[in-house]
């Protein structure tokens, strides 16, 4: 321990022990009572202050949670306690998620009464990456992460924030389709369905709708439906114009007659053209895996370093 942590544990230790003297206190009048819980918390702030810089984040966490509860209970200053419980889980994100994903959903809830959704979709936002990453010891992670993206969608949707909601939005569909097991292609289908749809009313975004197409069409072929696929290829060319033209469309044009044909050799081909010119990412692998194997089963996937041969 260097002596820069020292000094501030003792220090934080100080300020806890000051805060339990203010709260010995007898007062009878409300205002005496209002400014004892006021000096408590600021001492509790303090001493989460010093234990942040001395690199106890655990304790920093509880010295912040302590503060938000004067906050909370006593002084009735949703704000603050916000504010505290925020200061917490970053705090406790450092060692123990779940102690943070505790502290950032009490401060979602009193930031959502307190009609601060931005600040609270953020936070949701937040949680859900903890759960993405598989930090926590809940069982399901997944289906937490997702839960967690759709919640902050729906906040930063409340607060006209689209693309902020949208992003939320495409990471639940890459969730449900790519990390849900099993894969929910379905509600990925649909997500993109409606982004994509909503690109065409802008200006600015029309010419991103094409890409929410495209996966949409490769989540159908995903989902061994290569006539839904197609389908929906039909209705996307007649609202947007550039798609049947475009190297995407192109691409996945090709995917679909390769499924109807069960040809993995032109499957494959595709795939590895496409690729030369536009690098496929590790999502949309995953999901060209999965129509791979509708074509020839599992035994012609490769393991997880088969990111970009699809042969």
């Amino acid at each position: 321990m260097s002596a820069v942590s020292k000094q501030q544990r003792v220090k934080g230790q100080i300020c806890l022990d000051e805060a339990a003297k203010v709260l010995a206190k007898r007062t009878w009048l409300a205002s005496s009572s209002e400014q004892k819980f006021e000096e408590a918390a600021e001492q509790y702030q303090k001493a989460g202050n010093a234990f942040k810089i001395g690199g106890f984040h655990n304790d920093a966490g509880d010295a912040y949670r302590n503060a938000a509860k004067m906050y909370t209970e006593h002084l009735k200053n949703l704000m603050e306690a916000s504010k505290c419980l925020k200061e917490a889980g970053h705090c406790y994100k450092k060692d123990n998620s779940q102690a943070a994903v505790e502290a950032f959903n009490s401060a979602i809830t009193l930031l959502c009464d307190a009609s601060r959704l931005t600040q609270a979709a953020k936070l949701s936002k937040e949680v859900a990456e903890i759960f993405e990453n598989g930090d926590t010891d809940v069982e399901d992670t997944v289906v937490m992460a997702i839960e967690s993206y759709e919640q902050a969608a729906e906040l930063f949707e409340m607060e006209q924030q689209r693309s902020q909601s949208s992003q939320c939005l495409v990471k639940v569909a890459e969730l449900c389709s790519a990390a849900k097991d099993p894969p929910n292609l379905t509600r990925a289908i649909d997500i993109y369905d409606n982004l994509g749809k909503g690109c065409l009313e802008s200006n600015l975004l029309k010419f991103n709708a094409k890409i929410y197409f495209i996966k949409c069409s490769i989540c159908h072929l995903a989902n061994g439906d290569s006539v839904g696929a197609s389908e929906a290829m039909q209705r996307y060319n007649s609202l947007d114009y550039t798609l049947e033209q475009s190297r995407e469309g192109k691409f996945v044009d090709s995917l679909v007659k390769s499924v109807e044909n069960m040809d993995p050799e032109s499957f494959a081909t595709a795939c590895f053209e496409y690729d030369r010119i536009t690098k496929l990412d590790p999502y949309l692998t995953s999901l060209l895996l999965k129509v791979r194997n509708t074509i020839q089963g599992e035994d012609g996937i490769g393991g997880e370093d088969d990111e970009v041969d699809l042969t």
